[in-house]
C-alpha cells in the first residue's frame, strides 16, 4: 500500500508542471513548462498548435503543425487557408512556423487575430499534404490580446 502511494506522488511531482487542460468548443489551452499551448485536432489527427512563452526569445512563441504525423519540412513553406486569405509562411530549421523576424511577427499577429474571427482554417504543406481544422471555440481560448512574439520579446 504504501508503495502505491509512493509512486502516485512520484508520477504526481513529474506531471505537476502541466496544468488541466481548458476546452471550449473544437479547441483547448493548457499550461506546460512556462508556454502556454492553444491546441485542436482534427478527425484525423491532424493538430495546429499555438506555443505561447512571454519571456523566452527563442521559439518561444510559435505555430507547430503536424499533419500525418508529421511537422512540415524545415526551411520550407506552409500555406494556411484562413477563410478566404492564403498565407504563405515560413518554416524554420526546426519544422515549426516561428516569430522571430519582422515578417514573421507581423503575419503571427495576423494568424492570431484571424483565428479568432474566422470560420475555418486549412493547411497544406510543402509536399501537399492537406489537412482542415474547425475554429469552433478559438475565440473564447485566444485571449483578445497577441502572444508577445520572439521578434518583439527581442527588440523591446
Amino acid at each position: 500500500m504504501f508503495r502505491s502511494i509512493a509512486a502516485a506522488l512520484i508520477v504526481f511531482a513529474f506531471v505537476s508542471d502541466v496544468a488541466v487542460a481548458k476546452t471550449i468548443g473544437k479547441w483547448s489551452s493548457g499550461e506546460i513548462n512556462g508556454f502556454t499551448r492553444y491546441w485542436t485536432t482534427n478527425n484525423v489527427g491532424a493538430s495546429f498548435i499555438v506555443w505561447c512563452h512571454p519571456s523566452r526569445r527563442i521559439n518561444g512563441t510559435l505555430l507547430h503543425i503536424e499533419i500525418d504525423g508529421k511537422t512540415p519540412k524545415p526551411h520550407s513553406r506552409v500555406k494556411l487557408i484562413i477563410d478566404r486569405d492564403i498565407l504563405d509562411l515560413p518554416v524554420n530549421e526546426q519544422g515549426y512556423i516561428d516569430s522571430g523576424r519582422p515578417v514573421s511577427s507581423d503575419s503571427f499577429d495576423y494568424v492570431w487575430h484571424k483565428l479568432r474571427s474566422a470560420t475555418a482554417i486549412a493547411v497544406k504543406f510543402h509536399d501537399h499534404s492537406y489537412a482542415g481544422f474547425s475554429l469552433k471555440g478559438a475565440e473564447e481560448i485566444l485571449p483578445g490580446t497577441v502572444c508577445p512574439t520572439d521578434w518583439r520579446k527581442k527588440n523591446s
